[in-house]
C-alpha cells in the first residue's frame, strides 16, 4: 500500500514479536523503544531486587513495617526529584540493609543512569542531540552494570536487555520519538472495558472504546444528554 512508503519511524516496547512483524511490513522504517517502556524496566529491575533481598532476610514477602518496604517508593521515583532529607533517609535505608542494601543501590544506580540517557531526549533538553552523547552515556551504563552491577543477575539481566535494543533506543532519544500517546488510548480503552465487565455486543464495544479514546476529536455538536429544566411551580 502506498501509504506504508510514508511511514519512516515506529516506536514500539522491546517486544521481539512486534519487532519481527515491522520488519516485515515495514522494512524501510526505522525502529525506536518508546522511553516509557524502558523506564519501566529499570524500575521493575529495582523492585526485583528489593523482594528477593527481602525474602533472603526474612523468608517472605515485604511486609509494611520491614525497612527496605519503606522506602520502596523512593527507589522508583527520579534522583532529581527527592529532597534532600528524602535522599539521606534513602541511603541510610541502604547502608543499615548490609549486603543487600548494597545490592539494591546497585539496581537503583543503573536505573538511575539508564534514566541519564532518556534525559538527552530532545523533547526533554529542547535542543538537538548528538549521537556521541547518547553513546558515552550507554557506555556509562554499560561500565557500571559491567563492574559495580556485575554481581547483582537483575542488573546485568537489564545489561543484556538494553544492549539487546541499544540502536533502537538511540533511535528514540535522538529523534525525540515516544508512544506515549497510543499507550494513554490503549489505557483508557482497557479501561472501559474492566469497568463493564466486559461486553459481548462487539458493536457497542467498538463504539465505546471509540468514544473514550476520541476526546479531543470528538465533534463539537456532541452534547451532554442532561439537560436542566425549571419545574412547574405549583399553583
Amino acid at each position: 500500500m502506498a501509504w506504508r512508503g510514508w511511514i519512516t519511524h515506529v516506536t514500539l516496547d522491546m517486544s521481539s514479536v512486534y519487532k519481527s512483524a515491522i520488519r516485515q511490513a515495514l522494512p524501510h522504517a526505522a525502529l525506536a523503544v518508546g522511553p516509557f517502556h524502558i523506564s519501566q524496566l529499570a524500575n521493575k529491575t529495582v523492585a526485583d531486587v528489593r523482594r528477593r533481598v527481602t525474602f533472603e532476610h526474612h523468608g517472605r514477602r515485604g511486609r509494611a513495617d520491614d525497612l527496605e518496604y519503606k522506602i520502596k517508593g523512593m527507589l522508583v521515583r527520579g534522583a532529581e526529584k527527592l529532597t534532600p532529607a528524602a535522599r539521606q533517609k534513602l541511603l541510610c535505608a541502604l547502608a543499615d540493609l548490609g549486603d543487600g542494601g548494597c545490592e539494591i543501590r546497585a539496581a537503583w544506580q543503573a536505573k538511575e543512569l539508564l534514566r541519564d540517557v532518556l534525559k538527552l531526549s530532545p523533547a526533554r533538553t529542547g535542543r538537538a542531540t548528538c549521537r556521541s552523547e547518547v553513546s558515552a552515556a550507554l557506555t556509562r551504563f554499560f561500565a557500571y552494570c559491567a563492574t559495580t552491577g556485575a554481581a547483582v543477575p537483575e542488573v546485568v539481566t537489564l545489561a543484556e536487555t538494553i544492549s539487546k535494543w541499544r540502536d533502537e533506543i538511540a533511535t528514540a532519544v535522538l529523534h525525540g520519538l515516544s508512544n506515549a500517546a497510543s499507550e494513554g488510548i490503549n489505557r483508557l480503552i482497557k479501561l472501559v472495558y474492566r469497568i463493564a465487565f466486559g461486553m459481548t455486543n462487539v458493536g457497542n464495544q467498538l463504539r465505546r472504546a471509540r468514544y473514550v479514546a476520541s476526546r479531543k476529536t470528538r465533534p463539537l455538536w456532541l452534547q451532554s444528554v442532561t439537560v436542566n429544566r425549571e419545574l412547574p411551580v405549583a399553583a
